[in-house]
Formats: structure tokens, sequence, C-alpha cells
């Protein structure tokens, strides 16, 4: 009788290289199906119209910009029309050490991240943010998106312009949206009666919005609300700076960073960043009051709570979309919101968890009922609460029930 362990070793080789084959594959064939249109719940005809709401949107240094969004492009064309905070200008890097005096490692985006944006079908950006640093620059940055016919709100040649929305019309319904800011670094990055700059929401104390800046905002929102169907307002927030930089933050005026010479480290995670501040639920609140839908924010790379507000959603921070900054690359938590509008009423309003790949950065969308999905969450929860959130499908609502009526007359 022959000896059978040749055969049963090959056997177990064979075994162990089906095994090994699985486990390599395993990962692509995941990040394939993502790569299919995220399935959203609800029931809605023809005459709605989808908004996808994103965080920080950063895409630099690739050969193909297009690259960070092919997980998430289908998902994005799907829908009607999205908009997301520009994180970072459109013009040429003059290198890690010279784009924004004092924050080691910043780099603009250049012009070519374009590209990346008409690929997600973004049809509106907001630019008031602390990167969007030096007139010129904002000016070039604006042009960029003008040659490419996306609308832009937050910044401009002057303070009206900074102050103007961007409308945005799809299937006869008109979006209008505002953006500012709350963190800066210089004077001249705000605009000025006679200079180019962005839109600002100043608050000295992080507890309370400076009275003559929340009046202008309340007149912006119900100047928008006579020529729109849906009002959307956006903020950048500044980061909780009073809790690590209270007394620059009690200034008026602020000053550069203070130097970095820091160029590729990554920034440690802070978990304060998820806590909200007085101010944020204050501008969020008169928003509302003066005629937004939506109210939602970004900047501080980091989840924080949600709420339902007079009926109307309110999102602190989304986090990161796509962060291609090398030194944020481990802030990855962030939240693509849903928002559907059917009969000129937001009807529903829904949020997806996201991440990105370690190896290549690409943005992915996640199950929020399971894995990494299922902890970021539980993480919402925990921040939001004043409302209660619920799983439908593969996406957490926040306003809207699974079945939403066929048509509204």
């Amino acid at each position: 009788m022959k000896n059978p362990l040749p055969t049963r070793t090959i056997r177990a080789e064979a075994i162990s290289l089906i095994i090994i084959s699985i486990a390599m594959v395993w990962p692509s064939f995941c990040l394939a199906e993502t790569n299919r249109p995220w399935p959203w719940a609800g029931a809605y005809d023809d005459n709605s119209v989808t908004l996808l709401l994103l965080g920080d949107f950063n895409v630099q240094k690739r050969d193909n910009p297009t690259d960070a969004l092919v997980h998430v492009r289908e998902t994005l064309t799907n829908a009607d029309l999205a908009y997301a905070n520009l994180e970072g200008l459109l013009v040429k890097s003059d290198g890690p050490d010279k784009d924004i005096p004092g924050k080691g490692g910043w780099q603009h985006l250049g012009p070519e991240a374009v590209l990346a944006l008409e690929a997600g079908n973004i049809k509106a950006v907001g630019v008031a943010n602390n990167v969007a640093y030096g007139p010129s620059n904002i000016m070039k940055s604006l042009s960029v998106l003008d040659a490419s016919g996306i609308a832009h709100t937050g910044a401009g040649g002057n303070i009206d312009e900074a102050h103007q929305p961007a409308i945005v019309e799809q299937k006869g319904l008109r979006f209008g949206f505002l953006q500012y800011t709350a963190k800066w670094y210089e004077e001249h990055q705000i605009a000025k009666e006679d200079s180019p700059g962005v839109a600002r929401v100043l608050s000295k104390d992080g507890l309370t919005v400076e009275q003559s800046d929340l009046n202008r905002i309340i007149t912006d929102i119900r100047r928008l609300r006579q020529m729109v169907d849906i009002v959307v307002v956006s903020s950048h927030t500044r980061d909780g700076q009073n809790r690590a930089n209270l007394a620059l933050q009690a200034e008026s005026t602020r000053t550069t960073p203070p130097p970095d010479q820091d160029l590729f480290s990554r920034i440690p995670v802070d978990r304060r960043l998820n806590i909200i501040e007085p101010y944020q639920r204050e501008f969020a609140h008169a928003a509302i009051d003066a005629g937004a839908d939506v109210v939602f924010g970004h900047g501080c790379h980091m989840l924080q709570a949600v709420e339902v507000y007079r009926g109307k959603p309110v999102m602190h921070c989304l986090g990161n979309f796509v962060s291609d900054w090398l030194r944020v690359r481990n802030y990855k938590d962030g939240m693509v919101a849903k928002v559907v509008v059917q009969g000129k009423k937001v009807q529903r309003v829904s949020l997806v968890p996201v991440t990105r790949e370690d190896e290549t950065n690409n943005v992915f969308l996640l199950d929020p009922s399971i894995g990494e999905g299922a902890k970021l969450f539980q993480q919402l929860e925990d921040l939001s609460t004043d409302v209660s959130l619920t799983i439908e499908g593969k996406e957490i609502v926040l306003i809207g029930k699974h079945d939403a009526p066929a048509s509204v007359d």
C-alpha cells in the first residue's frame, strides 16, 4: 500500500493557497461592491431631487485627481447634485513651507483638482474657510470654478460678493447655498468693502456669535429665502480653538498661526474636537429661524452632533469627505448626508459613514450596521443626545420615514 501522506500534503497545500487567494482578493471584492451606487432607502418618484452634502473636499498631488472618488463616483453622480466645502485653493502650490505661513505642510490644491469636483457631480462649493489664503489666490480659484460651471459661495472680490449665494437649479427646483467661516489666520483673508476675501462668522469666545456678523448672516438668509425653494447654510468651525488657543480667539484681529516647522508628520487626533461649541448651536438655530431648511458644518475634521431644530436638520460637522493633506491622513471619520426634496420641501435626511483606504487614501462609504460603520454610528449617537437616530437599510435616518409618498400634489 502506498503512503497517502504526499497526497494529503498536496491537498492541504492546495487548500492553503485557496484560502490565501481568497484573503488577498476579498478586500478588493468588498471595495468593488462599494463602487456601485449606494442602496439608499425610501421610495420617491421622478419629481424628487436628491442633494448630497459633503464635508471637507481636498484632492491634491495625484496623477489623476478623479482617482480619489473611484469608490463613490457612481453614488455621487446618481444624485441630482452635490455640495462640498472646498478645502483648499485651486492655484499652484509654492511649497509646503510657503503656501500658508506658519501652517506647516499645507499646500494649495492646484487647478487640476477641479477635475475631481466635476467627476463628483459637485455643482456648488463653499470657499469660506481658514485655508482660503491670499486675495489673489482666492480670485484665481473662483475663476477656475467659473470656467468649469461650478457655483460658489463664501468668497468674492469684496464683502458683498463674498456674501452672495450659490444658486443651482435641478428639475425646476432652486437650491441656494451660503457659507461662512469661523476660523481664519489673518485679517486679509476676510472680505472687505474694497478687497477680496471670505465671509466670516466671528465668535471671540466660542460661546456666542458677534452680533453684527449674525445680523448680516440673517439678512443674507432672508434675502435668499425669497429667491429659492431650498436654503442650505454651511459654516467652517473654529476647531474648538478656545480649548487650546483661547488668547488668540479672544482677539478680533487674528494673527498668523504659531510657526510650525513640521511639514510632514501627522497631527495627533484630538477627540475634544468632537464636542460642539455653544456658538455653533446659536448660529444654526438663528439660520433656521431666518429661513434655512438645512444647516451643516465642517472644518474640525471630526464628526460632531446632529440635531433637529423646529423640524429642520442640523449637522454640526460632517468631518472629512476626501482629504489628501498628508498631515490629517489619520483624520478619516466623516459622514455623507443625503437630502431628499419633494414638493419643494425636505422630506428626508439621512447619513452614511465615510472613511478612506490606508494605501490609496481613496474615499469609500460604510454600512452603519456593521464593522467600522457601526462604530461611527455609535459615536454619532453618543454625541447626539437630543435626537433619536435609526438605521434603515444602509443609512442613518435623521428626518423622514422609509415609506415616503409616491407623489405630492
